[in-house]
């Protein structure tokens, strides 16, 4: 679309010159005589830009300047001016006017100054929306102060205004490595388009190629006949996250570096490639260099994923965010349990900051949730809170049986416990150290409420 540009001189001769002037530059115009006449067609057209006499009848440039770079769409004001006129112009810049001609106005004049008002149009443009993604980003959902948590944020923020970069977020279990996945998302050009989230532990290597990839009719026993789509399918234009990277099987990470390198996947039971424009965020709690050195996963694909790394602290290493991100979540609770909390005691801030928070935010999460179910309102206190055992050295359900409790589940999950801990987290490994598949832990991690 060609700009629209407004022309006001009240000289009949110089109006239509500089009309001429903008329509050979393939832009539409308009005319006024006159200040009041300026005001009236800018409101009526609202103009791209506005080439402004500083001498008019009915208003001069300067007295109606301020009520043009009101106007919705806030026009570019040119001021034009005769000999002898710069400086009112210098007045007129000092005012909003973005810049200024001297008549007579020749053809390179003009184009030259309307291409500087594009250029920085089209710049203040891009500022504005940068400056609004990151206000977006710094009042979404990452909720801190620290100087750790300012340097996640602007990990983000860099990594966000480009269009492919793949990302490794790190961090124990419980930081919060989504919400950093999807702050890029939602901060990126992409944000229009979909997030899909994909946990790579809690499926079978069986059905994890076909979860990602999709696959044709009759790839497999008990593949629908019509096939089905796979999730870069249904991320097309968006982002990925596989969290938990580091459980892919070998396999299964040799098809992930193809995509990577090629942009190119192929559906189970396929003969042809899929071009595929996914932005891949990847995370994991382990340490993947050295499971590169162990032979455990292919240095390749490290590399390609570990082209940005945002390492999210653990709770511990800002303790000063544990206050914010308790009110944070008990404003939430408040709100989803239809209850007004005044806040918490001295003792309960004093719980909060002493715990150690092996799980992290979502231990947080978890506690203040619970405290919101046992205050009826009012001032959470440090006993609903009910931090002590929570505090000790080892999760209690960790301990030796000495309790009289010899119920099978209980003896199951202090071992399904003692085995998560075992293997510091790990949750392949724990299936290993049980003797069992990795979906019949999730299923009992899920039955007895254990976060790891």
């Amino acid at each position: 679309m060609s700009t629209r540009i407004l022309v006001a001189d009240d000289d009949p001769k110089v109006r239509e010159g500089l009309v001429v002037l903008c329509e050979s530059l393939g832009h539409r115009t308009f005319e006024a005589g006159s200040g009041r006449e300026t005001l009236e067609t800018a409101r009526r057209v609202l103009p791209d830009v506005v080439l402004l006499d500083i001498e008019m009848p009915e208003g001069t440039g300067l007295e109606i300047l301020p009520h043009l770079v009101a106007l919705e769409g806030s026009p570019q004001v040119v001021m034009v001016t005769g000999v002898g006129g710069v400086r009112a112009a210098v007045e007129a810049l000092r005012a909003g006017a973005v810049d200024f001609l001297e008549k007579p106005v020749h053809r390179d004049l003009i184009e030259g100054v309307l291409e500087r008002v594009f250029r920085g149009r089209a710049l203040s443009r891009e500022r504005d929306v940068l400056r609004d993604e990151v206000a977006r980003l710094r009042s979404g959902p990452i909720v801190g102060r620290s100087r750790q948590v300012e340097g996640v944020l602007q990990q983000i923020e860099r990594v966000a205004s480009t269009p492919r970069t793949t990302v490794l977020v790190t961090g124990e279990s419980g930081v919060g490595k989504e919400l950093v996945a999807r702050a890029i998302h939602d901060a990126s050009a992409r944000r229009e388009r979909p997030f899909v989230a994909l946990n790579c532990a809690a499926l079978a290597e069986t059905l994890l190629e076909a979860e990602l990839f999709g696959y044709v009719g009759g790839a497999f026993s008990g593949a629908h006949p019509k096939g089905r789509e796979g999730l870069f399918a249904a991320a097309e234009g968006g982002t990925l996250f596989l969290d938990e990277v580091g459980e892919l099987a070998p396999e299964l990470q040799a098809k992930l570096l193809r995509v990577l390198q090629e942009r190119v996947y192929r559906r189970v039971g396929a003969t042809e490639d899929r071009p595929t424009d996914v932005r891949i965020v990847a995370s994991t709690n382990r340490d993947l260099g050295a499971m590169v050195e162990a032979g455990g996963f292919r240095e390749d694909l490290f590399y390609r994923l570990n082209v940005l790394s945002i390492v999210v602290p653990p709770l511990r290493e800002r303790r000063e965010d544990v206050p914010l991100l308790a009110e944070h979540f008990l404003r939430g609770f408040a709100g989803e349990f239809g209850r007004e909390y005044e806040g918490f005691t001295p003792e309960a801030l004093a719980a909060l900051a002493a715990h150690s928070w092996r799980g992290n935010v979502r231990e947080l999460r978890n506690a203040i949730e619970r405290a919101c179910l046992h205050a009826a309102g009012g001032l959470v206190t440090a006993e609903h809170l009910g931090l002590g055992a929570a505090a000790a050295p080892a999760p209690a359900a960790a301990a030796p049986l000495s309790t009289g409790d010899y119920r099978l589940k209980s003896m199951e999950e202090a071992l399904i416990r003692r085995a998560l801990e075992a293997a510091e987290g790990n949750r392949s490994q724990t299936a290993r150290l049980l003797g069992v598949n990795r979906q019949t832990l999730y299923n009992k991690l899920r039955a007895y409420g254990i976060e790891s």
